[in-house]
């Protein structure tokens, strides 16, 4: 009951900063977004994924700045379980200072990863539940990037204090004709390297996209990978995003598992908000198969 309680206070505030939005001398994002998920009788609940707001002023001249404070829930199915739960990680998630010098701009404090196709707010995710493979990619971590722009193509660098003795990570963005690209080459000091490739499109009003994950392991075991492919038909005013994907951790701690997934999520977009249904099933190793069902309902600003 007291989480319950928390939950709906935390939502209250959101929505009640959100709207004061208008008043403030920055601007001001985020997004609310709950619902109900079935597993089985011991894995089924009620749940709040994400309450987020996010503050920030574009550094158009002297220093910007991005702060982002809620609750976000941190899950990925194949190592800790579906979908499930609310209330327990509320407070600062992200927070950075930015500074451009001419073409070049540099970010520093907790700031986001530039690696993998999906985010950390489910609200900003084709599907309810994020995939594995983000599981095995890095979220967020204080750290220091320099981001060099081209245009229409950015290139960075970055050193951060992720994992055991910190990371330093290389990556370029841009655009090969139709087709959005961004690769990275993400280096921990202590343990695995990640190499991530992300191409995504639209074909003909269908929206697609490719995460292909690459997990270099630290001694003699084996390597890991993980693909998911992404697929979006649009109809009318409701989006059908299918994720197909297939990871091995291999001797990596990366993904915890082996197998692949599948997740079909209609969602009807009214105005600012959502209202989506998914099935998920899942066929893993080590954790079984299962298929799980839910909705969710979200609104951002």
């Amino acid at each position: 009951m007291k989480k319950a309680v928390v939950g709906s206070l935390t939502a209250a505030a959101l929505i009640s900063t959100a709207a004061l939005a208008g008043d403030l001398p920055v601007d001001v994002h985020g997004g609310v977004s709950a619902g109900y998920q079935y597993t089985d009788s011991d894995n089924e609940g009620f749940f709040v994924s994400n309450a987020l707001v996010e503050l920030s002023k574009e550094a158009k001249e002297g220093i910007g700045f991005t702060l982002g404070f809620g609750y976000l829930q941190s899950w990925t199915p194949a190592t800790t379980g579906l979908i499930g739960g609310s209330g327990e990680e509320f407070g600062l998630q992200y927070g950075y200072l930015t500074v451009p010098i001419g073409k070049l701009t540099i970010d520093a404090g907790v700031i986001p990863t530039l690696v993998g196709y999906e985010v950390a707010t489910t609200y900003a995710n084709p599907n309810i539940n994020i995939a594995t493979i983000w599981g095995g990619q890095p979220v967020y971590y204080g750290g220091l990037r320099a981001t060099y722009s081209l245009g229409d193509e950015n290139i960075w660098a970055e050193v951060n204090d992720d994992g055991a003795d910190g990371a330093w990570s290389i990556g370029a963005s841009g655009d090969l004709g139709t087709v959005n690209v961004v690769a990275s080459y993400y280096a921990y000091n202590i343990g695995r390297d990640i190499v991530d490739i992300i191409l995504s499109s639209s074909l003909g009003g269908i929206d697609v996209a490719l995460n292909f994950d690459y997990q270099i392991n630290d001694g003699d075991g084996d390597d890991g990978y993980g693909v998911a492919f992404y697929i979006i038909p649009k109809l009318g005013g409701i989006d059908i995003p299918i994720r197909i994907e297939s990871f091995d951790t291999g001797d990596t701690d990366a993904y915890g598992d082996k197998g692949w997934d599948i997740a079909i999520t209609p969602t009807l977009k009214l105005g600012n908000g959502y209202a989506r249904a998914e099935v998920f099933y899942t066929d893993y190793d080590v954790a079984g198969s299962d298929t799980q069902v839910a909705v969710e309902f979200g609104y951002t600003f």
